[in-house]
């Protein structure tokens, strides 16, 4: 029976502020709770993210980390010293390999709030100038986000979006000594064990740690998922 264990909204660190509402499952970056929580295996960051109409964070640097980002809803805009002005619609990624160092700032130029992902990965190799990718998602079954040669992640990592029928479950399988997690991104979701008969609901944003096996994933209703395999 696979290892599972349930990320409640409860039990994530919540930041609040004026222009910004964020839960961080893993490390937090900004807020009171800065810099607490673990990371998993490479997975430093996952930050479920919602800007206020026409905010956006201060200019920053980043060096040796891989940043994805993922728009849910709402349009994100980039800007910094490298792809400044890009903006970002709904099911865009953006893959920032800074590696010897960036600066850039997210936001949103809108007049609508703006929901997005962003997850931070520690890279197995270094050096050489920061590099950018996109790639546009659908709903049209699973498709992998990054962690091949359009998404080059600098991590033992692989991360899918995962589109869900109504009712039709996915099949999820963990090799040994990898591990997992799923965000229920638009939706709740069921997880269940195919063996062992263990299972668990996530509510719409919570998340759940898997280990080695198999298991399936329902929602009652059209909604997406992110699948993260690592080790």
């Amino acid at each position: 029976m696979p290892r599972l264990e349930h990320r409640t909204l409860a039990s994530l660190p919540r930041t609040t502020l004026s222009w910004l509402s964020l839960r961080d499952h893993f490390v937090a970056t900004v807020g009171p709770h800065s810099g607490q929580g673990r990371p998993l295996g490479p997975l430093l960051v996952l930050a479920d993210a919602t800007f206020a109409p026409k905010s956006r964070f201060p200019l920053h640097p980043h060096e040796e980390m891989e940043i994805l980002s993922i728009v849910v809803d709402g349009t994100l805009s980039h800007h910094g010293d490298q792809a400044h002005g890009a903006t970002m619609e709904p099911r865009t990624a953006q893959l920032i390999s800074a590696r010897d160092g960036m600066m850039h700032a997210e936001g949103n130029d809108t007049d609508r709030p703006t929901r997005m992902l962003q997850l931070w990965f520690r890279p197995h190799t270094y050096g050489g100038p920061p590099a950018y990718y996109s790639r546009q998602l659908s709903d049209d079954g699973r498709q992998l986000i990054a962690g091949d040669d359009g998404m080059p992640l600098r991590a033992d990592v692989r991360v899918w979006w995962l589109p869900l029928v109504a009712g039709r479950p996915e099949r999820l399988t963990l090799d040994r000594a990898r591990n997992g997690y799923l965000l229920a991104t638009t939706g709740p979701l069921r997880v269940e064990a195919l063996q062992g008969g263990s299972g668990v609901d996530l509510a719409l944003g919570e998340g759940a740690v898997l280990g080695e096996g198999s298991v399936t994933v329902t929602a009652d209703t059209a909604s997406s998922a992110l699948w993260i395999d690592l080790p």
